[in-house]
């Protein structure tokens, strides 16, 4: 087990050098013995180590809630006065009682705080990805939290800075979505007028769903993230989009620079447009919507990138 120690109090037994050869870094000011790779949860250890009673918030409360996709955000934890530490998130304000809970033997906000909170702090789009991880069922069918609570809480706590924004969010949030890029790859697509195209679409006949898909019309929109290239994962994908077109539907596969890149983005809509049209689609013309993501590793960087068209 993994044994921490504040920096300054390792520099009175070791020199610098000795310090960072045997301890790894896990937050400013913190390190730690053994050689396995820092987690969410050491960092978790060493902010309650440097600020004894904190609350985790945002990305870290949403991880002890069991949200995925929590891993690679910067720590958040509210305290009752402002401090400052590098690459640590320090939130103060108002938090009631009601909204701390007690998760895995840590104080963290509760589901639906957490998830209003990174409504109202994360970017236009990433923010909507964020809600749907919050309100996506488990494998045992339970969310964290879902749309109607988190609707319900704004409505009981008037006057939280932010609130529009959540609540404009909330107007395209649709639970479903395995992955933020998921989410991104359906913005995209319903905000083009696609609006028939649902999420987890179930393939007739068989065990299969698909990440967007129409049934009415047999289309199928599957993104293709790095996790699918890994060996296993791509021979998996490839004998279910076999079964998918041998059932008579076309599949369209979308990535990350399709839908990022605005041309790349236009030539990914007109696709899905050509299809639906031999296939009978008389509605409007799409337009090419705009993808507001800070960057698209989905990390929270502080570079705001507007993807537009």
């Amino acid at each position: 087990m993994s044994m921490q120690r504040r920096t300054r109090d390792l520099l009175g037994e070791h020199s610098e050098y000795c310090a960072r050869r045997l301890f790894a870094s896990v937050i400013h000011g913190v390190r730690q013995s053994g050689e396995a790779e820092v987690c969410l949860r050491d960092r978790l250890d060493a902010l309650e180590l440097v600020y004894p009673g904190c609350v985790f918030t945002g990305w870290s409360a949403a991880g002890l809630h069991g949200i995925q996709f929590a891993e690679g955000h910067p720590p958040e934890i509210w305290l009752p006065s402002q401090r400052r530490r590098r690459d640590v998130i320090i939130r103060t304000g108002r938090l009631p009682a009601d909204d701390i809970e007690d998760v895995l033997g840590r104080h963290a906000t509760s589901a639906v705080r957490t998830a209003f909170d990174l409504g109202r702090h994360e970017y236009r789009d990433q923010a909507i990805a964020a809600i749907e991880q919050c309100v996506r069922p488990n494998e045992f069918g339970i969310a964290a939290t879902t749309v109607e609570e988190i609707e319900a809480y704004i409505r009981d706590h008037p006057g939280l800075h932010n609130t529009a924004a959540v609540r404009r969010e909330l107007t395209e949030v649709v639970p479903g979505a395995q992955s933020p890029w998921e989410t991104f790859t359906r913005l995209v697509v319903h905000r083009a007028g696609f609006v028939m195209f649902e999420t987890q679409c179930p393939i007739p006949g068989t065990a299969l769903h698909t990440d967007l898909g129409s049934a009415g019309h047999r289309i199928a929109i599957e993104y293709e993230g790095d996790y699918h290239r890994g060996s296993d994962q791509h021979k998996r994908d490839i004998a279910r989009w076999n079964r998918i077109t041998g059932d008579g539907w076309t599949l369209i596969l979308v990535s990350s620079t399709m839908l990022t890149n605005p041309p790349a983005r236009a030539t990914f809509v007109a696709r899905i447009e050509r299809e639906l049209r031999v296939r009978g689609w008389a509605g409007p013309a799409p337009s090419t919507p705009e993808l507001h993501l800070y960057s698209e590793t989905w990390t929270n960087t502080h570079e705001v990138v507007a993807v537009s068209a």
